[in-house]
């Protein structure tokens, strides 16, 4: 067997795209809005119908499953590990000079360390 084939394992830029539906799930799709049924629009009825009646586990799992339509998923924050340390260097150093009887304006050193790690 050649050693140059690279079968198996993982390649940059091999499958399907992320988010790019398959064939079924794109058939289906076709299908439910060519009959004007939109399953977010299904569970918005199911959420209210059972808040009405009192259903509430049953309003919320069913807001619960129509809320990815709505919003997406908040992304993570990355921090560079290397800037947490230095804060917390920094933190420590104005803790130290400060009196114990001085005020400490937890805002203003909240805003530094924001505008340090930039967010």
């Amino acid at each position: 067997m050649n050693a140059q084939t690279n079968l198996g394992g993982s390649r940059p830029g091999a499958g399907r795209p992320k988010g790019a539906q398959n064939r079924r799930t794109r058939a289906l799709s076709e299908k439910l809005l060519a009959q004007g049924k939109c399953p977010a629009e299904a569970l918005v009825r199911i959420a209210e119908r059972a808040e009405a009646e009192g259903e509430m586990a049953l309003a919320v799992d069913a807001w619960k499953a129509v809320l990815p339509y709505v919003h997406a998923k908040p992304k993570a924050i990355e921090l560079d590990p290397d800037a947490v340390v230095e804060l917390a260097r920094n933190l420590a150093e104005v803790r130290a000079s400060q009196n114990a009887t001085q005020h400490v304006d937890y805002g203003e050193l909240l805003a530094l360390a924001e505008a340090k790690l930039g967010l």
